[in-house]
């Protein structure tokens, strides 16, 4: 996400995003992204977590449509992540590029690669955010984006997680097919809701839950409905397909606190 200057500092001080440990290199029609890989964002199986990736993406997409809608402001409206192959490396890097800026709506897409690899992508995603007027209280950049900007943390001081990512961010499984979350400053995006790439992250978490630990989210397609602000905050998947090595899921996420549905999101898991 490009640097940004606000009242009320975003990402806060104790933060997901900050605990990604992230750099970025900011732009007018690119953003890029890396993040280094260590335990707490893997799986069992060392390879990188599919909501953690689809996170990076949301903010760097995020970030490249607040450039394109300014003066306005942006929400994610939806994220459709395809994974290729099993994210495995010291290092993930994400891309994102400008494909068509509105009045009403950005779309960016996304390529995600590993290790340097550059013209070998692992996934590619898609990313659409609505177009809102400005608020008082939304970040602001704090300085001209450089298109040739040299790589740099995305916040100063960044951490890195102590414990599997998932669990920092509260994650608990309530039941074979469901999975919730207590909203947080720690998830929060700059809207009051909980950030478009945790309800991603706890999507896929709800996917390996009710397909079983062995499988791994490799397809997301997410529609943000309304921000999911008071909680829990909770994820439940139906099974549609269920074979040997994939199975496709539906999951609804719901404000429980406030009585409404915030998410709808098909997956698909798969045993690689």
């Amino acid at each position: 996400m490009t640097t940004t200057a606000s009242p009320d500092v975003y990402p806060p001080p104790h933060h997901v995003l900050r605990d990604l440990a992230f750099d970025v290199q900011p732009g007018r029609t690119i953003n890029r992204a890396w993040m280094p890989v260590h335990e707490y964002v893997c799986n069992a199986r060392g390879r990188v977590r599919t909501g953690l990736v689809a996170t990076v993406v949301d903010a760097i997409c995020g970030g490249l449509a607040v450039v394109s809608a300014s003066p306005g402001w942006i929400a994610t409206a939806d994220l459709t992540m395809h994974v290729t192959t099993p994210i495995v490396g010291d290092e993930v890097a994400a891309f994102a590029r400008v494909r068509r800026s509105g009045r009403t709506t950005v779309v960016l897409e996304s390529e995600i690669f590993v290790d340097g690899r550059n013209d070998d992508p692992v996934a590619i995603a898609t990313a659409t955010f609505t177009v809102l007027q400005r608020r008082d209280n939304n970040p602001i950049l704090d300085k001209e984006i450089d298109g040739d900007a040299p790589r740099r943390p995305f916040v100063e001081h960044s951490t890195r997680f102590d414990r599997d990512a998932y669990n920092a961010c509260g994650f608990e499984r309530v039941a074979q097919d469901t999975v919730q979350v207590m909203p947080s400053p720690y998830i929060m995006n700059s809207l009051g809701g909980v950030q478009g790439g945790v309800l991603a992250s706890l999507i896929d978490d709800a996917t390996a839950n009710v397909l079983g630990d062995e499988f791994e989210t490799v397809d997301l397609h997410l529609v943000y409905l309304a921000l999911a602000k008071q909680g829990p905050i909770r994820a439940s998947a139906i099974i549609k397909d269920l074979h040997n090595d994939f199975g496709s899921v539906n999951v609804t996420v719901e404000d429980i606190g406030a009585g409404r549905v915030t998410t709808r999101a098909t997956t698909v898991g798969v045993r690689w």
